[in-house]
């Protein structure tokens, strides 16, 4: 484990990552969302550390709203959709301006908009469809699934009690969002509809944790990697969906693997996690980054690794 972001520089309440591979001659990005001063920063790899970019208004990150330009996000959480999208997702557990009253919401953001600031383009308000929970402990974590994998493993629509079918959900894009709850430890999936707005839940998946931090899915390997922070000692658990034929959980993601923390790794506060891509493997490894809210040390990303390609076995 090593740290990977330049000392003193992300001092505090850093949350969700998500890597985005290089296409073309676009370099990786690593996306990091701050909860408090509400921020998205969008980092590039100078050879030594993941930095912020310098161009379009990101020197600083930028400031995130509410699709009326007011409030204060706290942002937990950060996705994209379809590989070469521009559209950002950010989970946030309530509005910082106006203090505890949880607003469980996914927030659509523009990445291209070079603005020192960025106004949420739409808001699903997820709270109605969700347990109560405290307005600090929400929608810490999302990641998006594309309907391809879901599709190909026979995911089960929980809504309609049969298989995952994507016509069935006009305008939801080409995928799937799961948001995780830092109060319950459970997993939630919903289709968006980005024309008007609504939502449906698809399934209700157990993390194995106490809480959920983060979720990052592999979109190589198809594995929905579920972390929490010290109140787990770290662990991450590792989701599959179950393609056994007469297994009770077929259909359902059901938990493949668990991994503690790295050994080298203090029990710390990370509440961001993500996996790169099969690209980045030397050795039969990949990278994998963390974020601690509390930047020890004056540090807040770390990179380990983890095996590339599927795990052997069951």
């Amino acid at each position: 484990m090593v740290t990977v972001d330049p000392v003193n520089t992300y001092a505090s309440d850093l949350s969700g990552l998500h890597y985005e591979p290089a296409q073309g001659a676009a370099p990786a990005i690593l996306w990091a969302v701050q909860n408090q001063p509400s921020k998205l920063y969008r980092l590039l790899w100078n050879g030594s550390t993941w930095a912020s970019d310098t161009s379009n208004g990101w020197s600083s990150g930028k400031a995130l709203h509410f699709p009326d330009g007011q409030g204060a996000p706290d942002s937990e959480g950060v996705t994209k959709g379809a590989l070469g999208s521009t559209g950002l997702y950010v989970s946030s557990e309530r509005d910082n301006q106006v203090g505890a009253t949880s607003r469980l919401s996914v927030l659509l953001f523009d990445d291209v908009n070079a603005d020192a600031s960025l106004t949420a383009k739409r808001e699903w308000n997820l709270t109605s469809d969700l347990p109560k929970v405290g307005s600090n402990l929400g929608l810490e974590a999302l990641a998006w699934v594309p309907d391809s994998y879901l599709v190909a493993k026979g995911f089960i629509d929980e809504s309609k009690q049969k298989a995952y079918d994507p016509t069935n959900y006009a305008n939801h894009g080409d995928g799937i969002f799961f948001v995780g709850i830092e109060g319950n430890g459970v997993i939630y999936g919903f289709a968006l509809d980005h024309a008007g707005g609504g939502f449906t839940r698809v399934a209700t998946i157990e993390s194995g944790h106490t809480g959920v931090m983060d979720l990052s899915f592999d979109r190589e390997v198809g594995y929905l990697w579920a972390v929490c922070d010290d109140t787990c000692q770290g662990r991450t658990n590792v989701l599959d969906i179950d393609t056994h034929a007469g297994s009770l959980t077929f259909g359902k993601f059901y938990i493949r693997r668990g991994f503690e923390r790295p050994s080298s790794m203090p029990n710390l506060n990370n509440e961001g996690f993500t996996v790169a891509t099969e690209s980045t493997c030397q050795a039969g490894f990949k990278s994998v980054f963390y974020a601690e809210d509390g930047s020890t040390m004056g540090y807040a990303i770390r990179r380990d690794s983890v095996p590339c390609g599927a795990f052997l076995g069951n």
